[in-house]
């Protein structure tokens, strides 16, 4: 690998390791801008449906993973996010693939 591939290969990562840091910025940010009943509502929503679909049927649809995932890492951007909410979301992640 020459010097300028290797160059190239170092921004690169830079510049998508800036991106990934700021779109997980922006998602939170979005979120604490919600008004107070409004982010509860949005959160209640959101970790009924978790329940539902990632908690309640966990092992028994693959197909749902990608967005049990996406659900949990939404969900931990929440303040109202407690411990209890914390554990839940543990539970998903300890759940073992094939």
């Amino acid at each position: 690998m020459n010097t300028r591939t290797a160059f190239l290969y170092v921004l690169s990562l830079g510049a998508l390791s800036s991106y990934i840091l700021w779109q997980g910025h922006e998602r939170r940010r979005m979120v604490e801008e919600l008004r107070g009943p409004d982010r509860l509502a949005v959160y209640e929503s959101t970790i009924t449906g978790f329940k539902k679909v990632c908690v309640d049927r966990a092992g028994r649809d693959e197909g749902f993973e990608k967005y049990c995932d996406t659900q949990r890492d939404f969900l931990e951007l929440f303040p109202e996010c407690d411990t209890s909410c914390m554990r839940l979301l543990a539970k998903i992640e300890q759940v073992p693939t094939r």
